[in-house]
């Protein structure tokens, strides 16, 4: 009856080490697990100083850009470091395994969002489960005036985190090289203006986007610029407005594999689209070999203007 017992313990431990959680939740879910053991909120910040400010209660400070969640690789930026620098990043967050993590942005910057998925796709990528984002972010919690708020910061205990890596969720060179006939499997999550070849940004050295490839620019995953994602019925209705329907294998990318985390993050966790997969090299890499195709959807259109039309400055006689 006791190895009974201690079996049934064991089973139920296991399940929670690693239970499923929802990838979104609510302020209202947050209220009664913020300073309880088990849940750790993680808030991202570029400023330190303006999470002193105020922040929720127990939170842990991090920067997506300093706190060592990215490394710059053979000058490609925002690439995955190694498993052990990883675990040392998440440790130092004072997160271990059981930790339950939910992810908050205070929704000041253009990349909050895409920092935030970034983080949870990192999480994903170490095994961890048990991980989630706050909708709204920190102007959600802030929306009831009695909630509570903390300022400073207090030094955090180290956690004990053991990773087991998710190489399923990556996709690579080959595997977009593979995509490239396939219409409706590569997603571009950059501006339009990007995806037709207009405008280019760091890190990007080629206009334009890679062949067959849809672009859902990462705006409309969010309602009104804000940290609020769209309904799921919503989501739903832009992917098959866009031509991506519900199918195995299609893979996110962006100039750099941020943007495009927030991509992997609807389609793969709201959406649950099947094998779902982020580029991170994006077209950082893509575009430094010349031999690989980019299409320019622009065309310039040359007007030729003679000297006697309406849109002449010369002035009259």
């Amino acid at each position: 009856m006791i190895f009974f017992k201690n079996s049934i313990f064991l089973i139920i431990f296991l399940y929670s080490f690693n239970v499923l959680s929802e990838p979104l939740v609510n302020s209202y879910w947050l209220e009664d697990k913020i300073c309880k053991e088990g849940f750790i909120v993680l808030e991202v910040y570029r400023s330190k100083k303006n999470y002193e400010l105020a922040h929720i209660p127990c939170s842990v400070y991090t920067n997506f850009y300093e706190s060592g969640w990215r490394e710059n690789k053979n000058n490609i930026p925002l690439l995955l470091p190694k498993k052990d620098q990883l675990v040392k990043v998440i440790e130092e967050h004072g997160i271990s395994n059981f930790d339950h993590v939910i992810i908050s942005a205070p929704g000041t910057g253009l990349y909050d969002a895409a920092e935030t998925t970034a983080i949870y796709f990192t999480f994903k990528y170490l095994g961890h489960e048990k991980i989630s984002i706050l909708d709204g972010g920190f102007k959600d919690w802030t929306k009831e005036w009695d909630r509570d708020l903390e300022t400073g910061s207090k030094k955090v205990k180290r956690g004990k985190f053991v990773a087991k890596l998710n190489n399923n969720i990556l996709a690579y060179k080959a595997d977009v090289k593979e995509l490239l006939s396939k219409t409706g499997y590569l997603v571009d999550a950059r501006p339009s203006d990007m995806y037709l070849g207009i405008n280019m940004d760091f890190p990007a050295i080629r206009n334009g986007t890679l062949p067959n490839a849809i672009n859902i620019p990462n705006a409309w995953m969010l309602r009104n610029k804000t940290l609020y994602f769209q309904s799921i019925e919503k989501l739903k209705n832009i992917y098959n407005f866009s031509g991506v329907n519900y199918k195995e294998g299609i893979v996110s990318f962006c100039n750099a594999g941020l943007e495009s985390a927030l991509s992997w993050f609807v389609m793969s966790e709201l959406l649950n689209y099947p094998n779902n997969k982020l580029y991170e090299s994006s077209i950082a890499e893509w575009s430094l070999e010349e031999s690989l195709p980019m299409l320019s959807r622009f065309k310039k259109i040359e007007v030729n203007i003679s000297e006697g039309d309406g849109f002449s400055m010369k002035p009259d006689n």
